[in-house]
């Protein structure tokens, strides 16, 4: 009995070929043509299957970019504040040794020295508890403190997003969401607004309520597209296309 050697297909990224198939000339004309549907039939499957998985290969990767671009954005805004609170420090230290109380006064009309400098260190105190030492429950309780003793403060804003940041971290998410909202709302020109935003729309996102989280994420671009945040929210939009 004769037969035909069909033709080996090559499946998609080189991982896999077909073997080549022995093809019965027997069998009739339809019989033929319909093994080799079956064979382009699994070629496509493969291939679907491939192209599937260098897709989620990919939404991986964007992800893992904006994960390094934020560590980055917020190292350095860390760091930014740091330096910002160790001025502030100085010149909170400075103003007790040689200002009048007429001068003393005049840095601020509604908080004195004293307080001023109780409230950067409370606020100071807090945050070396967060990033330094790692005992975010303690940190908890000292930026819940700060916003008590001094609501409408130098840090409120950044105190409200740190607390809400350890509360997300420690697993409480509608705590932190009031947080950030509050941030959001009570702070418009906050540097950490949008980063507010952002972990908004991260929590929509998670808890599946997809018209949200888009709509946050699409207005942290529309208001701040030079930001890291929007890089990150255009990462975000594109996962869930």
């Amino acid at each position: 009995m004769k037969k035909l050697l069909a033709l080996g297909l090559l499946v998609a990224g080189g991982a896999h070929a077909q073997s080549a198939t022995v093809v019965d000339v027997s069998h009739s004309p339809e019989q033929r043509v319909t093994a080799l549907e079956q064979r382009l039939v699994q070629k496509n499957r493969v291939q679907i299957e491939m192209q599937q998985h260098i897709d989620s290969l990919q939404q991986e990767l964007n992800e893992l970019r904006g994960l390094t671009e934020t560590h980055s954005y917020r190292l350095n805004q860390m760091l930014q504040r740091q330096r910002e609170l160790y001025q502030e420090i100085d010149k909170r230290f400075a103003a007790l040794n040689v200002a009048s109380p007429a001068t003393e006064q005049a840095i601020d009309p509604n908080v004195d020295s004293s307080q001023a400098l109780s409230m950067t260190q409370l606020y100071n105190g807090a945050l070396n508890l967060a990033l330094k030492d790692k005992k975010f429950d303690l940190a908890i309780v000292q930026f819940e403190r700060y916003l008590v003793e001094f609501p409408k403060s130098t840090y409120s804003a950044n105190a409200h997003y740190w607390l809400g940041q350890l509360l997300l971290t420690q697993g409480s998410v509608e705590k932190a969401k009031t947080q950030f909202e509050q941030l959001v709302e009570q702070y418009p020109d906050s540097s950490k607004r949008a980063d507010a935003l952002v972990k908004l729309g991260k929590i929509a996102q998670d808890s599946k309520q997809t018209a949200k989280a888009k709509s946050i994420y699409n207005k942290v671009i529309k208001q701040y597209p030079n930001k890291s945040a929007a890089q990150i929210a255009r990462t975000r939009l594109s996962s869930m296309k």
